[in-house]
């Protein structure tokens, strides 16, 4: 068996490849459109049996709309966050709401975040939801250009309503496009708590759970507000990865995975920095313990990253130093025994 893991050379952001003979995860997607579809090109990889978004930030998301919207690489199947779908839903039976476009300032009033997540919502099932894709494509194909001719002249009143134009955009994007290249499409909402559901392909979820409804968000505020949440960071999906004789691969995404004591792991497993190594996320090094841990930065060079919780781990790498100019591919290859370092930097922050 071939297991490798490598954290990509995509400019700024996450991109993380994993590949266990001839199959192939990539765990989000870096912050350039045409970067990540320009690096598989010359890693001839076409195709990709699981994508993995763990939220709406432009340098997780921009290179799955670069590479599904010029069909340069397959994907059969694309886990997404289950508001995406919600403000999909949102979006089919309502339209976009003109409180995004016109320049009178908008203000959402404080909705407890348990107000999307824990109470009951009205919901459609999944299969029902995909079937209706169709006719959302069509509604925003149309979109776009009004969107284009209309509604860009609004955008100068409001940075705010630019911001959330440009999430609602890359989700209706990423859905879009997946759904017209035949992906099967996944959803995940955050759980209560840390948890421990495995889904398939060796995957389970941390801080998710996989959704079988979508839920239906009851108005413009809760529209407006769950679109601000897309990109929270600490709503981003985090998953591990592991087989029977394999390590855990942990994909942290931004997430500090806050509700999290203090976890025992076994040695020589592989974890990605959260948040890039953000100082923010700095209790996640506090909580996992475990021999030999290896931890891997991604991202460009930062003058605040990496945190110092991130830089006293013994065993740790860095896609970009912010003190010397490599800037090299981090990849790592499973020998049966463990986690072997075969390209790229050590961390010299």
């Amino acid at each position: 068996m071939s297991l490798l893991f490598s954290a990509l050379e995509v400019g700024q952001g996450d991109a993380f490849l994993l590949e266990k003979d001839d199959w192939k995860c990539l765990f989000d997607s870096g912050g350039s459109k045409s970067g990540l579809e320009s690096l598989l090109r010359k890693k001839k990889i076409n195709h990709l049996n699981l994508a993995i978004c763990s939220h709406n930030d432009f340098d997780h998301t921009n290179g799955f709309i670069g590479i599904l919207g010029t069909r340069s690489v397959t994907i059969d199947e694309i886990w997404l966050p289950g508001l995406f779908g919600s403000i999909i839903q949102y979006v089919v039976d309502n339209g976009i709401p003109r409180e995004i476009l016109e320049p009178e300032e908008y203000h959402i009033d404080d909705i407890d975040i348990d107000s999307l997540y824990d109470r009951e919502l009205k919901s459609i099932s999944c299969d029902e939801f995909e079937d209706n894709l169709p006719m959302y494509i069509r509604f925003m194909d149309y979109a776009h250009s009004d969107l284009r001719y209309e509604f860009w002249p609004y955008f100068r009143f409001s940075f705010n309503k630019l911001s959330l134009l440009i999430k609602l955009k890359n989700i209706e994007k990423i859905a879009r496009l997946a759904y017209k290249r035949g992906c099967i499409i996944r959803w995940f909402e955050p759980a209560n708590g840390c948890v421990n559901n495995y889904i398939d392909y060796g995957f389970t979820a941390l801080n998710s759970k996989e959704m079988h409804q979508i839920k239906k968000l009851k108005g413009v505020q809760e529209f407006m507000y769950a679109l601000t949440l897309t990109d929270e960071n600490k709503y981003s999906l985090v998953f591990e990865y592991a087989e029977a004789n394999t390590p855990i691969v942990r994909f942290s995404a931004d997430s500090d995975c806050t509700c999290q004591s203090v976890i025992p792991y076994p040695n020589n497993i592989i974890i990605t920095a959260p948040h890039h190594g953000s100082e923010a996320n700095q209790n996640v090094y506090n909580s996992i313990q475990g021999g030999n841990i290896i931890w891997v930065r991604s991202d460009r060079k930062s003058r605040k990253r990496p945190c110092a919780a991130f830089k006293n781990q013994a065993n740790r790498y860095c896609l970009a130093c912010r003190n010397h100019n490599f800037k090299a591919e981090l990849r790592f290859e499973y020998n049966g025994r463990w986690w072997q370092h075969i390209n790229g930097n050590s961390c010299t922050c």
